[in-house]
């Protein structure tokens, strides 16, 4: 019983990393009908930004004179702003110029992106990083190891507390967000627009919404939520690599389509079922940490034959 407790909270754990990721995949491709193949990157980016930022104020001694819960809010501040302008950037120069021309273009181009974005942090972690520690701590700032190299993500959640309390910390952060995401698309006015648009994009235009503002707000959206789920990410799995990102962007696509691409739900629901199946097969079979993403994609696999909407998606029939 305990080794079986034990694994359902590791499963949850990681079905939250994978969650916040799938749902930044619906949230894409319900307003463009576009997988942004580039989302780990972007969740991995946010991740690294935030230990950046964290050698930074460190360096600067922010964490000596303000409050330690307000120097983890900044962090999140600037992950957060990093990733919305990296999701509006691939919108703008990987999307949009994309919109009418072959559906594969912009999925290409998003791939492309992505390949970017995991080379400029190998290439250019450590010298942005330390230039900027530098300037504020001189002779005593703090350094870090090549991009290409494992980077320690920092203990921001209860760093003196038991580990029990972070795990809770991550999963009650992660219901949070999915709890305010849901009341932001069905009680604001921005959120409903989204939902028109991810139905119907030529009506929702004729009824007045204005389609391009909010794809760029969904974009916005997405990018902070995959920047929190870089962090959380982080500080579930304390070791962070530049290449994290294809991994994650794969289990979080998988999860997105497991659970039904256009509904965000969908998303969750897919990301806790891979989460539980890698979890309790490296548990429970003999040598099973080997074949868990094996078992894990299968699933994907049979849902994709049998199931091609996911698990809450909505049949579709397009008559010619």
């Amino acid at each position: 019983m305990e080794m079986f407790a034990g694994l359902l909270v590791s499963a949850l754990l990681l079905g939250c990393t994978y969650t916040l990721i799938a749902v930044g995949f619906s949230l894409f491709f319900g307003v463009m009908d576009v997988v942004v193949f580039c989302c780990g990157d972007i969740a991995i980016f946010g991740a690294f930004s935030i230990m950046g930022a964290y050698v930074v104020l460190m360096s600067a001694g922010l964490f000596n004179t303000l409050p330690f819960i307000v120097c983890v809010a900044l962090l999140l501040l600037i992950g957060a702003l990093f990733c919305a302008t990296l999701g509006l950037v691939a919108y703008r120069f990987s999307i949009k110029p994309f919109s009418h021309s072959s559906e594969l273009m912009p999925l290409l181009s998003t791939i492309a992106l992505g390949t970017v974005i995991k080379e400029v942090l190998g290439l250019m972690f450590m010298p942005a990083v330390n230039a900027s520690a530098s300037a504020f701590g001189g002779e005593a700032a703090l350094k870090v190891v090549s991009g290409r190299n494992p980077q320690g993500f920092p203990e921001l959640l209860f760093p003196n507390g038991g580990v029990n309390l972070r795990y809770v910390t991550i999963i009650c952060v992660t219901v949070l967000l999915l709890l305010l995401l849901f009341i932001f698309l069905n009680k604001t006015k921005m959120g409903l627009s989204m939902q028109a648009v991810s139905q119907n994009k030529e009506l929702s235009m004729m009824t007045g919404i204005n389609v391009s503002r909010t794809i760029v707000v969904t974009f916005i959206i997405g990018g902070v939520m995959l920047a929190i789920g870089g962090f959380l990410v982080g500080s579930y799995q304390k070791i962070m690599s530049f290449d994290n990102g294809a991994m994650y962007g794969a289990k979080g696509f998988s999860a997105a389509v497991v659970g039904g691409l256009r509904n965000t739900w969908g998303a969750v629901i897919g990301g806790m079922l891979l989460a539980f199946v890698e979890v309790f097969v490296a548990g429970y079979v003999a040598n099973g940490a080997a074949y868990a993403g094996v078992v894990a994609f299968v699933v994907v696999v049979i849902f994709i034959i049998f199931k091609p909407e996911g698990i809450i998606g909505e049949k579709t029939v397009e008559k010619v």
